[in-house]
């Protein structure tokens, strides 16, 4: 028994109710937007209406008396429209067998292709490159172009945007940030393994979560425009997407979180200097490669010498601790915070032009102003800092030169004002995207 839809694009009355009585076991609506039909059966008289995209084979009938009839494309047949209606049921018939066999050899090559990236996912070192790619692919399936990668982060206790090309989205400190929780829920339970928010000509929002066995590891969260839509067959291509990258997904983010240990400073837990130098070298490599921009913030503590000179070290080293704590607090999720050495930090903020990244130096700095460090309850303390920023490629096209860039722009406030942002000097040889 025949249950697929077929979508009639006709301005003949008659013809919709003469295919329900000769097929009664399909389906038929004329609907132009109908999202689950795999036959479109396009009239002559109807040229230019929209039909639904996620359609595999189009009948398209015509009259006999139009010479200028084009060849038939991909997944078309052209049949005279009286010829048609002596046997319809035969002729749709044909068309869903047809139908089904290049949606079964489409799911075919897409299986055949999500092994070959199961296999370069399962090889590559970089995991801010597996999310993307995890990311831009999902995207990709539902021929939608701007989304964001969520992944828990321990040390921050929440969700934060690992990879997210999506200006809109701003992360604000909540634990899942822009992450309805109904949404999610539905998303958790939901047989695709997503949910999709959103009424006909408003915008929306798709939430698809990442599992591992019990485990919510993360969210991709996808907007919606007024005109775009989720698809049946969309569903399921993603739905066979994520469960093999559920297979890696595990792995990649166990892994991730070890190395993360490794590579992070013991006493304020931000990044140490060993991933730093690894991790700017593939941003700047990123920004070069598309052709957009990251920035760095040096960031000096002013006068900590004389806490630890006044306190002690170990109050010297708690205030560390908690600098380090306000940062983190006040950065986005995607933004790196290292530990560049001594009582000096930097942040790394990928996608990021210097006047963004002078947005977010001052925030980091009414962060670390809000309030004093009460670090012993009779000890506390008030720490400011010295920010410097620098962007490749405006003001550098290298790291060395980046870092020296940023680092003097850092030393020109901390020898004059101090508590206060400085942007670098535009490199004469540097130029802005």
């Amino acid at each position: 028994m025949l249950t697929e839809t077929v979508t009639v694009c006709s301005r003949d009355g008659d013809l919709l109710m003469a295919l329900r009585a000769s097929c009664p076991e399909v389906r038929f609506t004329d609907d132009a937007a109908e999202a689950a039909c795999v036959v479109i059966l396009d009239d002559d008289s109807a040229h230019g209406v929209r039909v639904a995209a996620d359609s595999g084979v189009r009948i398209i009938l015509t009259t006999g008396r139009d010479d200028s009839v084009a060849e038939p494309g991909p997944g078309e047949l052209h049949l005279d429209r009286a010829e048609f209606l002596s046997n319809p049921r035969a002729v749709v018939r044909a068309a869903m067998s047809w139908a089904e066999a290049a949606g079964r050899a489409a799911g075919l090559e897409s299986e055949l292709e999500y092994l070959g990236q199961f296999q370069e996912l399962t090889k590559m070192t970089n995991a801010a490159m597996v999310w993307e790619k995890i990311t831009l692919t999902i995207l990709g399936l539902l021929n939608l172009s701007h989304g964001t990668l969520l992944l828990h982060d321990p040390e921050l206790e929440r969700f934060a945007a690992t990879f997210s090309n999506d200006q809109n989205f701003a992360e604000n400190g909540d634990f899942l940030p822009g992450v309805p929780a109904p949404l999610l829920q539905s998303a958790i339970g939901a047989p695709e393994g997503f949910a999709v928010e959103k009424q006909a000509s408003q915008a929306g929002l798709v939430v698809m979560p990442l599992q591992v066995g019990d485990d919510l590891i993360g969210v991709v969260r996808i907007p919606l425009g007024p005109d775009d839509m989720v698809t049946p067959r969309m569903s399921q291509a993603v739905a066979k997407y994520l469960a093999m990258v559920a297979r890696v997904l595990g792995n990649i983010y166990n892994l991730t979180r070890s190395r993360d240990l490794a590579l992070r400073d013991d006493l304020t837990k931000a990044f140490n200097r060993r991933f730093f130098e690894s991790y700017l070298d593939e941003e700047i490599e990123r920004a070069r490669r598309y052709g957009t921009i990251v920035s760095i913030i040096f960031l000096d503590l002013d006068d900590l010498k004389s806490v630890n000179q006044r306190h002690g070290h170990l109050v010297g080293s708690r205030t560390l601790q908690e600098v380090a704590k306000r940062i983190l607090g006040a950065v986005r999720g995607i933004d790196k915070v290292v530990r560049f050495g001594g009582d000096e930090f930097c942040i790394i903020l990928p996608q990021t032009d210097h006047h963004q990244a002078v947005a977010v130096a001052a925030r980091v700095r009414k962060a670390i102003n809000a309030s004093p460090f009460h670090l012993e309850s009779d000890v506390e303390v008030t720490v400011t800092g010295s920010f410097g920023i620098a962007s490749f490629p405006t003001h550098a096209l290298n790291k060395d030169d980046l870092i020296r860039q940023a680092d003097a722009a850092m030393y020109q406030i901390k020898s004059t004002t101090k508590n206060a942002v400085g942007i670098a000097a535009s490199s004469p040889d540097a130029k802005a995207v």
